[in-house]
């Protein structure tokens, strides 16, 4: 992985290029919408802040991985409806976010069942 503090850092190349593939638009698109999604989420309330919430809120603990760079958690769909608020983004251009998210989770972890039921969400960890 990349420089932590790089909001990128969480996600591989190859995971990018299939998920810009996968929803038909430009990869450059999509790094941009993930740069933004990640800002956005460590300006308010930041990473580490908003994981905490999450573990605390949901009936099911939805930390399903964690390096000291990144967070991967399984969460219920509508998270990807209030992230979309929060971006300019189009139906294309949601759905390769999400799949960029949903590849990289599986990427990185071993037992990848709980992505079948729940959104994957990576974040890069500041």
């Amino acid at each position: 992985m990349a420089d932590p503090r790089d909001p990128l850092a969480a996600f591989d190349d190859e995971s990018v290029e299939t998920a810009a593939t996968t929803a038909g638009i430009d990869e450059g698109r999509l790094r941009e919408i993930t740069r933004s999604h990640q800002e956005n989420v460590r300006d308010l309330p930041g990473v580490d802040d908003i994981v905490y919430e999450w573990r605390n809120q949901f009936h099911q603990d939805p930390l399903v991985y964690q390096e000291p760079d990144v967070y991967v958690l399984a969460l219920r769909d509508h998270v990807w409806s209030e992230f979309a608020s929060q971006l300019d983004v189009t139906d294309a251009e949601l759905d390769g976010l999400r799949t960029l998210h949903d590849t990289q989770a599986r990427s990185l972890v071993a037992d990848a069942g709980r992505f079948d039921s729940d959104a994957a969400v990576v974040l890069t960890r500041p």
